[in-house]
């Protein structure tokens, strides 16, 4: 029997397939066009909730496709919630505005929205940024998408999952600032499925954050976003987790491949 009763699956970047109970939560639906996978959206087996971050295109792509399969329960920030409505086309009763601290229960589990950042330090401002930022794919010409570019750099929600049986389970991205880490530590989490960053000072400080919130199980993210990060990253991740957490347990995902936890 498995510990903590989770069944996790990597798809891409931030987006995974995760086992609560009888429901299935889709991370950042962002699987089809990412070039570091060759998995795509169909690589979903289930799709109860969806649950986003934030709505940067990179997070976004394959929620078309998953919403006309499965219609599930779309989880995201309050501004971005009824352009997702409209970019979809559906009744607002499907999609759920989580404003910070919002905690609901759907019986397998409950879901808590953690106030975060988009934290990038662009020299230049939100206009160029999107211009610069959204690729030429068709999906980003549409004007809902375009508008959640935006709206993507302003919103973010980091999701706590909590199982029946009091388990843990952190969905993080973005920077470790000192209020990011407050914010984590109170909730505890026993697993943290974390973005991972590349230079050495930042492994560093994401392996501080793991171990400051109390992590048990680290799973990194992200390190597939342009299908050209060294699989170094990640092993260096790794040491610095289990220098700071001896009886932690770090598992790096392979895309498509469930994890029993």
């Amino acid at each position: 029997m498995s510990k903590y009763g989770v069944s996790i699956k990597w798809l891409a970047v931030a987006s995974f397939e995760m086992k609560l109970g009888n429901k299935t939560v889709v991370t950042d639906p962002y699987i089809t066009e990412c070039v570091g996978t060759k998995l795509d959206w169909t690589a979903v087996e289930n799709c109860d909730f969806i649950t986003l971050t934030h709505s940067h295109w990179d997070h976004i792509t394959d929620i078309p496709r998953l919403y006309q399969k499965f219609e599930p329960k779309i989880l995201t920030a309050e501004m971005t919630a009824l352009e997702i409505a409209k970019w979809l086309d559906i009744w607002p009763s499907k999609v759920y505005p989580m404003y910070p601290n919002t905690e609901l229960d759907f019986g397998d589990f409950k879901v808590k929205a953690l106030y975060g950042r988009h934290i990038f330090n662009a020299k230049w401002g939100i206009r160029s940024y999107v211009e610069k930022r959204a690729p030429k794919l068709e999906v980003c010409k549409d004007p809902y998408v375009l508008k959640m570019q935006e709206l993507g750099s302003f919103e973010y929600r980091n999701f706590l999952f909590t199982l029946p049986s009091g388990i843990k389970i952190l969905h993080w991205g973005s920077a470790p600032t000192p209020e990011q880490i407050a914010i984590c530590k109170a909730e505890a989490p026993d697993i943290a499925i974390i973005q991972r960053a590349g230079s050495p000072a930042q492994i560093e400080k994401r392996a501080d954050f793991a171990a400051a919130i109390g992590a048990k199980v680290v799973i990194p993210h992200h390190h597939d976003f342009q299908g050209a990060d060294d699989p170094a990253v990640v092993e260096a991740f790794k040491k610095a987790y289990l220098a700071r957490v001896p009886d932690g347990t770090f598992i790096t995902p392979v895309h498509g491949e469930w994890i029993e936890l």
